[in-house]
C-alpha cells in the first residue's frame, strides 16, 4: 500500500484546495550552521506522503538523512554530516568524513582501495562524495497531472591534464508519492579514453535494519562471492541480518547481476512497531552489473550497505589489472537511472 494522502486527486482539484504547494510538500534549500558540517549546503525535500530526504549538493550530490512516515531509514556514522573541506585523500582517510546518509556517491576515478592516478593519490572510493556541485537548481513544477520537485547539479572530477569526468545528476521527487528517481549522465570530458568507476553507496540503518529485516534480490544474482576469501562460509547468510554483535568485522559480498534481465529489484523490508516498512530499488543491469553488499553488524557501527555499481570494490589498480574496468572514450556518455521507493503497510496485512 502506498502511504499517500492524495494519490488520486487531479491537478485541477488539488489546486482548488491549496494556496501554496509547499503546504503539502516541496523543497527547502538550507545551510548547516554548526560543527564540522558548518557552511555545507543541502536541500530538504518533502513529498507530503511521508518521505523526507536531504540532497547533499555540497557532497557530490549524495543523500543525507531520510525517513518515511517519521521512521528513519538511513544510517549515519559517528562522524555525522561533515563538510567537504575536511576530506583526507590519503589511504582510507575518506572514512574520517564518511557521515553515511541514505546514499554516498563513490568514484569516478576510483572505487575501493586507494590508488595513484595521473600522479595524484586518489583515496578510498575516490573524491566524488567530497566535491561540491555547480549549476545547482531546485525546480518545482507540474508534469502533466503531478507536481514534481527536481534537484539537479553538476559535479566535475578532474585532474588537470589527466583524467576528467563530469557527472550531471537529477533527483525527481513526486508530491504525493514515496519514491524518487536518480538520473545520471557521466561524460568523459578529458582528451583520452579513461576507466570509469561508479558506485552508489546506499546505507540503511536501525530501525529499518534489525535482526528481523529481510533482503531479497530479484532475479537472483548469477553468482555471489566474498571480498575476503576467509569468509566464504558466510555466503549462505547474505540475505539474513543479525542483532548488533560486539567486535564483529564487516562482510562484503559481491553479487553479479543477471545482464539479460534488464532490471534487478532489490527489496529490504522490516516490521517497525505495528508497521511494515519496505524499501524497493530498481537497477539497470546493463549499466550497473555489480551489486556490492556491505553487511556491518557491529555495535554502534550497525549498517547494511546496498551498493549498485559498474565494478566491485577491489580498487582501481586491481580492477584494471583484471581487465574488467569500463572504459569511456573522450566525449562518451554513460546514463544511469535508479528508482527508489518506500511503502508502509500495517504489519498484520504485510
Amino acid at each position: 500500500m502506498s502511504f499517500s494522502h492524495f494519490p488520486a486527486i487531479s491537478r485541477a482539484e488539488l489546486v482548488r484546495r491549496l494556496g501554496c504547494m509547499e503546504q503539502i510538500g516541496g523543497a527547502e534549500v538550507f545551510t548547516f550552521a554548526e560543527g564540522p558540517a558548518r557552511g555545507m549546503q543541502a536541500v530538504c525535500v518533502r513529498t507530503g506522503a511521508g518521505l523526507s530526504c536531504q540532497v547533499l549538493t555540497d557532497r557530490g550530490m549524495g543523500l543525507g538523512e531520510a525517513s518515511i512516515g517519521g521512521i528513519p531509514v538511513s544510517w549515519l556514522s559517528a562522524a555525522g554530516p561533515v563538510a567537504p573541506s575536511y576530506y583526507n585523500p590519503s589511504g582510507s582517510g575518506w572514512l574520517q568524513s564518511f557521515g553515511g546518509g541514505l546514499m554516498t556517491s563513490c568514484g569516478l576515478a576510483n572505487v575501493g582501495t586507494a590508488s595513484t592516478v595521473d600522479g595524484v593519490e586518489i583515496g578510498l572510493h575516490g573524491r566524488l562524495s567530497h566535491l561540491p556541485a555547480r549549476e545547482v537548481a531546485v525546480r518545482r513544477h507540474w508534469v502533466d497531472d503531478r507536481f514534481v520537485v527536481d534537484v539537479s547539479g553538476v559535479v566535475r572530477d578532474v585532474i588537470a591534464m589527466g583524467t576528467a569526468f563530469e557527472l550531471r545528476r537529477n533527483y525527481r521527487f513526486t508530491i504525493g508519492e514515496n519514491s524518487f528517481r536518480i538520473s545520471d549522465e557521466i561524460v568523459n570530458i578529458g582528451a583520452a579514453a579513461a576507466p570509469l568507476f561508479l558506485l552508489y553507496h546506499f546505507n540503511f540503518g536501525f530501525p529499518l535494519l534489525s535482526e528481523t529485516a529481510e533482503l531479497d534480490v530479484t532475479p537472483p544474482p548469477v553468482s555471489t562471492s566474498v571480498r575476503d576469501p576467509t569468509q566464504t562460509a558466510d555466503i549462505a547468510t547474505w540475505r539474513h541480518m543479525t542483532a548488533p554483535v560486539a567486535g564483529i568485522v564487516e562482510r562484503v559480498f559481491y553479487h553479479r547481476l543477471a545482464p539479460e534481465a534488464g532490471e534487478t529489484e532489490v527489496r529490504l523490508s522490516n516490521v517497525v512497531g505495528d508497521t511494515r516498512v519496505i524499501m524497493t530499488m530498481h537497477l539497470p543491469t546493463a549499466e550497473l552489473g555489480c551489486l556490492v553488499e556491505w553487511k556491518m553488524m557491529g555495535e554502534r557501527d550497525y549498517v547494511l550497505g546496498i551498493e549498485p555499481s559498474n565494478c566491485f570494490v577491489a580498487g582501481r589498480d586491481a580492477i584494471l589489472a583484471e581487465g574488467s574496468a569500463e572504459i569511456l572514450a573522450p566525449g562518451a556518455l554513460k546514463t544511469v537511472d535508479i528508482d527508489v521507493g518506500f511503502d508502509l503497510a500495517p504489519a498484520k496485512d504485510a
